[in-house]
């Protein structure tokens, strides 16, 4: 029976497979009947050598391991297994008569993940077996996870770089143009007026707006088209930014970056409105067969240096300042969080009336360039109604999940993003969390833990 393996009747969607070991047969058989109803395929192994070229050939999910067995017992085993990258990360069961805490200690010392007693219990193993196999799934979701999230930073950073470099590149190739606004703000009546060099310094919210799924879009377009969606969108967004007392510095593409030189409610609302103008649009769209749209928007309030750069022959306003980048970073972290629109701390508190908006703390991040971590939150008014509705109503269970998550209490905070998930499975937010409590679970936290996520690299 060697090798053999063996398949339960009632199979699960996914079923795991296991590798039993011990040189009793008629342990092997008790094992496998009291393991026959949840749904795991089975292979078999008499002795250690067997079960280390088993387990390398195979690469079971789990190993239920006997320690006393003639020749190499399971310790030896056990130890080999961790020693091989191959083999290392699959966890191992030991099976003992032994109740000696010396042995409890050398089998978790040597990287057992559990023991189970000899005469076997069947809802003990079946539920040790089980909690084991979950851990592994979720070891193995969070590396997947963990190497997506990598992804997008990889993508962010490359995208912010892309951009600096655009607006660059720009200075250099654009006639000679201000914003009338620009000139405002200089103090200066005319265009007439403007003189290289001429600059001022001034608090005011920066906004960064992103088409969605721009590349899927523009694909299924030809030139024309596209910059007839694009100068559609723009014909609807600026007037609203305009409204709303913000006035665009560039157009790059499929997006804005625009200022708003007076309160940080100015550049919310409008982010808000633009939503709702992006919604009429996707209606226009559909009715014409095309595909829906969709925008995500950055925030950031910060200390901006708006000035005339350029040659005498030709120049161009321009804005100089670190907090711009940020505000670009917190537009694309819309995605990962599936946010609409997201802000940083700063700008959060300087808002008239913060709980005019519906709105949610998200995350801390520490971000490239900048010393002290960026809160950030999420303004949902802009969502689609039927989420933003979700949001509002989970709005209690994400937040008691956040405290427990910055207090430690994984388990806990566990629970309560589960509950949102339940309600709203779409929340990319709370299924964030879920993930990173459930990485701290099962490989503990760092002496040096904070609570700050890096989701940039240094």
């Amino acid at each position: 029976m060697t090798g053999d393996t063996m398949e339960s009747s009632n199979n699960p969607e996914k079923p795991e497979l296991i590798l039993l070991v011990d040189d009793n047969t008629t342990n092997l058989q008790v094992l496998h009947e009291t393991l026959a109803g949840t749904g795991h395929k089975f292979l078999i192994a008499k002795n250690g050598e067997s079960a280390l070229t088993i387990s390398q050939k195979a690469k079971p999910s789990l190993i239920l391991l006997d320690i006393m067995m003639p020749g190499m017992d399971g310790f030896e085993v056990c130890r080999r297994l961790k020693a091989d990258p191959g083999t290392e990360a699959i966890p191992v069961i030991f099976l003992t008569a032994l109740d000696d805490t010396e042995d409890k200690v050398k089998g978790f010392s040597l990287g057992a993940v559990d023991f189970v007693s000899k005469p076997f219990q069947a809802e003990e193993v079946i539920a040790r077996v089980n909690t084991h196999l979950t851990i592994s799934r979720l070891r193995k979701s969070l590396a997947e996870k963990n190497w997506e999230l990598t992804s997008v930073n990889d993508l962010l950073e490359e995208r912010v770089r892309a951009r600096t470099q655009e607006l660059a590149e720009l200075n250099h190739i654009y006639e000679r143009f201000v914003p009338r606004e620009f000139i405002s703000l200089l103090k200066k009546k005319s265009i007439r007026e403007i003189r290289l060099g001429d600059q001022i310094k001034q608090q005011m919210t920066v906004m960064f707006a992103d088409v969605r799924g721009w590349t899927t879009l523009s694909e299924a377009m030809s030139p024309q088209d596209n910059f007839k969606f694009i100068n559609g969108y723009l014909r609807r967004v600026s007037p609203v930014i305009e409204k709303h007392h913000g006035f665009i510095d560039q157009y790059y593409g499929d997006g804005v970056m625009a200022l708003f030189p007076d309160s940080p409610d100015d550049a919310v609302m409008a982010a808000i409105a633009m939503h709702g103008v992006v919604d009429e649009y996707n209606e226009e769209r559909q009715s014409h067969g095309l595909l829906p749209m969709g925008i995500g928007v950055g925030l950031h309030l910060g200390d901006l240096m708006l000035g005339i750069i350029g040659s005498e022959d030709r120049m161009q306003g321009a804005v100089v300042s670190d907090d711009v980048n940020l505000a670009a970073r917190l537009e694309g972290l819309t995605r990962i969080y599936g946010s609409s629109v997201t802000l940083s701390e700063l700008t959060f508190t300087q808002l008239k009336d913060p709980h005019r908006y519906m709105h949610r703390f998200v995350d801390k991040v520490s971000v490239k360039g900048k010393k002290k971590p960026v809160s950030v939150y999420e303004v949902y008014d802009g969502d689609p109604k039927e989420m933003a509705v979700l949001k509002e109503e989970t709005k209690g269970e994400f937040e008691a999940g956040l405290q427990l998550y910055y207090d430690r209490k994984f388990s806990e905070a566990s629970v309560k993003f589960s509950r949102v998930l339940q309600k709203n499975p779409e929340d990319k937010a709370a299924r964030i969390y879920l993930e990173r409590c459930a990485r701290y679970m099962v490989n503990g936290v760092p002496e040096d833990w904070t609570g700050v996520e890096t989701l940039t690299k240094k």
